[in-house]
């Protein structure tokens, strides 16, 4: 059975006083800070998730972590001083070395650089919103520690919602490559043709200006993407709207957002020992409501989780 998020519920969970009927017009995001003084969370080290870090790290006394920065908030932006990283991705990285007992190195780059600084060892681990997915996980071990929610976007003044396959039939989807979105709307692409409709034109796009760009000039009817991103960008864009917000394809699909460092080097177990102590000590849930990231908790992190068989 297909699980489906109603858009208000996500809408209200990222803005305040925002209207929870589609086409009325919504206020600006409230309490969502985008400054440079983020006065971010901390926690305090915990001698047994340190003692599961690799020892190489350890005595290093850093965790280097990749990451990109797409100015896609709450998940991962610039602040308004356009200079300064900030984002719930960060903030999560930044708790979880400290539970380590480690320095927190974020360094920024681009998506295709941070899969190939993992494999370099460059990087001891990737925070980035990174969906876990079988393929990945055949070269890269994961921590889990978000739900994966999909929210779809339109044009205003949008005359359809998208619930199911037969919502986005004949329409044209803009998503990113080798993402949860994809294997799902490929999935929903498939069982439209299975019952005779028209197919879903699936356009792929790495960065947030250019889908966004494809939506506005009518390229694409829909950009599928992170609930968080789109409920924030519709509301304060002016030009969009949320017409959908799913939890997955179907109940089979185990669709969650992981750390990533390399097969057998011994980082994931560490993450998902320093996530699930943040999920006790409750920091976990103070960041994730901090960014209104609230409905896509888990509760608890696991390592290389068992997807669907079509994962």
């Amino acid at each position: 059975m297909r699980r489906i998020v109603t858009a208000a519920a996500v809408v209200l969970l990222l803005v305040s006083g925002c209207s929870a009927t589609k086409g009325e017009p919504s206020s600006a995001p409230a309490a969502v800070n985008l400054s440079p003084d983020q006065n971010r969370l901390s926690t305090e080290r915990v001698a047994a998730v340190a003692a599961l870090v690799p020892p190489r790290i350890q005595a290093a006394g850093v965790l280097r972590i990749g990451g990109t920065i797409d100015n896609t908030p709450p998940l991962s932006c610039y602040a308004t001083d356009n200079k300064t990283p900030i984002g719930f991705e960060l903030d999560i990285a930044i708790l979880v070395a400290e539970v380590m007992g480690l320095r927190p190195d974020r360094q920024i780059t681009s998506w295709d650089n941070m899969f190939l600084g993992v494999d370099s060892g460059r990087y001891d681990v990737a925070f980035s919103n990174i969906s876990v997915t079988d393929e990945r996980m055949k070269k890269y071990d994961f921590a889990t520690y978000r739900r994966d929610l999909l929210g779809f976007e339109a044009r205003k003044g949008a005359t359809f919602e998208v619930r199911g396959p037969a919502d986005l039939a004949g329409r044209s989807v803009a998503l990113a490559s080798g993402s949860t979105q994809e294997r799902i709307m490929l999935q929903w692409n498939e069982a439209n043709q299975r019952a005779g409709q028209e197919p879903i034109e699936i356009q792929y796009y790495q960065k947030a200006s250019d889908y966004y760009l494809a939506l506005q000039s009518g390229r694409v009817d829909v950009y599928v993407g992170p609930s968080s991103t789109v409920v924030y960008h519709a509301n304060t864009s002016g030009q969009t709207e949320l017409v959908g917000v799913v939890d997955s394809a179907a109940d089979t699909i185990n669709s969650q957002v992981g750390a990533m460092s390399r097969r057998g080097d011994g980082m994931a177990p560490a993450v998902t020992a320093a996530v699930n102590e943040l999920i006790r000590n409750g920091r976990y849930a103070e960041v994730l409501d901090r960014w209104g990231l609230g409905d896509q908790r888990v509760e608890r992190s696991e390592v290389n989780p068992t997807l669907s068989a079509n994962g």
